[in-house]
């Protein structure tokens, strides 16, 4: 599950320079965030345009400062799921729900959510292991997430193609729609309406459930066994939207997650032979260490969306300090940040042996993803299946058919004997 709570393929299209921006930010990232960084590193667009801050300590002060670089995904994620913590900064909403659901979602549970993975991925491929051939998108990498979502969150969803479509729906609305498509924005509330009635039947059947087996134990049941007093408002409709987040959350960057990484280790030989033998053996954090590598070199998101609310100075005392205004919409590069060669030593070079803060894979500060821990064990896990495969190797380039995820991306692999 990654939510790491992103974002936007890229900023609003309106005139020339904004065109070209959109253009280098979806086919030439590092390129454009190189050029900025080294040059004007906390870049104001003239005629009120977006801002963008490209290195690492200003991308962690400016994600450090909720009060200040506002959210703005919340005029999408209300008409779906209600007031939602993703949607609030400084707020009780974010601090009670995120609250209850982290002591929920326990790190106990890891160990059976590696479990759990193992054996949908393995499922997942066993169904095409003759074929020698695997579809990885639409038969693994997302397969796998939306079942999780039913088997440790609780949340199956009366099929799975409702579940796919839930996903897609609500992602493709909350955090990527800047131009604001009307019908983009009808999805997902659509796909609210539908969870939420599923939801209200559900969640009765469970409690019902739960009488004749108190053991029952996913996310959902814990919330439900959970004894919340009035005062704190936390009701069926808060279960609802947080369990609804859980969907909304940890398949579409997930699946993205696992492709880019695959894509990433196949362009490297010496690296992939590596990443294969840890995954032989078993070696599930150094094969951790190759992916999350590996993802950044191409991360989920070039960037996180923020609307500063009064006017600041970023960097402020440096020679790259610049002043922020109220209103100003700011593009927070954590894609860039990671590539910061003035912080991240050897910043063009694959290593394994980063310390994990040098990674914003999982977003930074107040918003840092929900399910970070979840997907430290779920994305390798799916790798792991994957280079297990004997002389795995990729088909064809990801196709991203002109969204924001990849929607195909194929291997094949030799037969087993």
């Amino acid at each position: 599950m990654t939510t790491t709570d992103t974002q936007a393929k890229s900023p609003q299209k309106k005139g020339l320079v904004a065109r070209l921006l959109g253009y280098m930010i979806e086919n030439k990232p590092d390129l454009l965030f190189g050029v900025i960084r080294n040059t004007r590193p906390n870049l104001v667009m003239p005629s009120n345009g977006p801002v963008f801050i490209t290195r690492f300590n200003d991308v962690q002060e400016a994600l450090n400062l909720p009060d200040i670089f506002n959210v703005t995904y919340g005029p999408m994620i209300d008409p779906c799921v209600g007031p939602f913590m993703l949607g609030r900064d400084c707020t009780t909403i974010n601090q009670r729900d995120k609250g209850i659901m982290k002591s929920l979602m326990q790190r106990e549970d890891l160990p059976l959510i590696r479990q759990k993975v193992a054996y949908l991925v393995n499922e997942a491929v066993e169904r095409q292991i003759q074929n020698q051939k695997i579809e990885v998108v639409n038969t693994v990498s997302r397969w796998v997430p939306l079942k999780l979502t039913g088997e440790y969150f609780g949340f199956p969803g009366p099929d799975m193609e409702s579940m796919f479509r839930w996903s897609l729906a609500t992602q493709l609305d909350m955090f990527h729609n800047l131009d604001n498509d009307p019908v983009i924005h009808q999805n997902n509330i659509d796909a609210g309406h539908e969870m939420k009635a599923y939801l209200r039947t559900l969640i009765p059947e469970r409690r019902e459930a739960l009488l004749k087996n108190p053991e029952m134990d996913d996310i959902l049941s814990r919330l439900l066994k959970s004894h919340f007093p009035e005062a704190i408002h936390f009701d069926d409709e808060r279960i609802m939207a947080n369990i609804m987040g859980t969907l909304v959350g940890g398949v579409e960057t997930t699946s993205q997650a696992v492709v880019q990484i695959l894509d990433q280790l196949f362009q490297r030989p010496k690296v992939l032979e590596q990443a294969i033998a840890a995954a032989k053996t078993d070696d599930n954090h150094l094969l951790y260490q190759y992916c999350w590598e590996a993802l950044r070199f191409n991360p989920i998101n070039p960037f996180v969306v923020r609307r500063c609310v009064r006017d600041y100075k970023i960097a402020s005392g440096t020679l790259r300090s610049a002043t922020i205004k109220a209103g100003s919409l700011v593009f927070v590069s954590t894609r860039s940040a990671m590539r910061d060669g003035q912080q991240i030593p050897a910043a063009s070079q694959f290593c394994i042996d980063r310390p994990a803060y040098h990674y914003l894979h999982m977003g930074h500060g107040m918003h840092t993803c929900l399910g970070d821990q979840l997907s430290r064990v779920q994305i390798p896990e799916i790798v792991k299946r994957i280079l297990k495969l004997p002389n795995v190797r990729p088909v064809s380039m990801m196709d991203f058919k002109g969204g924001p995820f990849p929607e195909s991306y194929s291997i094949e692999f030799d037969s087993i004997n």
